[in-house]
């Protein structure tokens, strides 16, 4: 199975070349590795007063980096170091004390510049923080990319052919890497961390859950409302619109009542929950009858399955 790869961008403009590398990275990799985009630009500055309550902002990111089986990171040089953001990125992944979520992550970074270097300051920087924050980095090939505004047409597109098979080369090299580099994720350990990405998704955010979706048929989904969807991509779009009828305030706590792993890994049990839901006022109680079906893909569990039906309202 690939491996899912979270996507770090240094830089929040909406035309940077970073995202742009990015973006030709997550295409080209298809079929080697999951790659998808780990948001930064949302994330509130790192106040330590805020650990004993972190924004939901946070609770999002630090699982988004724990459902993935490794991260790459992709980034300008700002004054020969890494941009602000990615530095709080960084710093709100590896807190609270004894909870860093970047520890044991393979990880890779592609830097780029519109000048010469290729940002080499800023890779080099990066890689220094991962001593600490315990990331096993990819060290060979290096990747840096300088003059990237000539290798890209107007509409985003690489056209630099030198630049591309560099870039395969990279990928290939990145997801050797990472099968020799991971540590499979043990099921209590992953279910541990599955109340935050229940109840992300009843406040309506629903890009934890997509982290921990397999993107390999076989999936289905049976609903609450008696349908059944099947096909992984068909149910990751369904997970995505059914989190948008949701809203902020909602709570949910899973009662595991029995669970299982070896390659494939279960759970059943009762999700308690008070939702708020679009349009709607006030919080409506509701216990739902869950089974949860996971596979072992690249060394992280991901759902292939869930079965919830209407239990008793409490």
């Amino acid at each position: 199975m690939a491996a899912t790869v979270a996507v770090v961008i240094g830089s929040l403009r909406k035309q940077a070349w970073s995202r742009k590398v990015a973006t030709e990275i997550i295409h080209r990799a298809q079929g080697k590795l999951n790659c998808h985009i780990l948001e930064i630009g949302d994330l509130p500055l790192y106040n330590e007063d805020l650990d004993a309550q972190p924004p939901l902002e946070w609770k999002r990111f630090r699982t988004g980096i724990d459902a993935s089986d490794a991260v790459l990171f992709v980034t300008p040089e700002y004054n020969r170091s890494v941009p602000g953001v990615l530095k709080n990125a960084l710093d709100i992944g590896s807190r609270p004390g004894n909870q860093n979520h970047w520890s044991g992550k393979p990880a890779a970074v592609v830097s780029q510049t519109p000048y010469k270097l290729g940002a080499f300051g800023a890779n080099h920087a990066l890689r220094q923080t991962f001593v600490f924050l315990d990331m096993p980095v990819l060290q060979q090939p290096e990747m840096y990319i300088g003059t990237v505004g000539d290798k890209f047409d107007s509409a985003g597109k690489l056209t630099d052919s030198d630049t591309g098979k560099l870039l395969d080369a990279f990928i290939a090299a990145f997801a050797g890497w990472i099968a020799r580099a991971a540590k499979p994720e043990s099921f209590p350990d992953f279910m541990k961390r599955r109340d935050s990405v229940a109840t992300a998704y009843v406040n309506g955010d629903g890009s934890p859950l997509d982290s921990i979706i397999t993107r390999t048929d076989p999936a289905t989904f049976l609903s609450p409302g008696g349908d059944a969807v099947t096909g992984a991509a068909v149910v990751a779009n369904r997970y995505k619109a059914d989190a948008a009828h949701f809203t902020k305030g909602s709570t949910s706590k899973l009662e595991v009542l029995q669970s299982a792993n070896g390659q494939l890994g279960f759970w059943t049990g009762i999700q308690h929950a008070e939702v708020k839901m679009q349009g709607k006022e006030g919080a409506i109680p509701m216990s739902l009858r869950v089974t949860e079906v996971f596979r072992l893909e690249g060394g992280h569990w991901h759902l292939i399955h869930r079965h919830a039906d209407m239990g008793t309202s409490k």
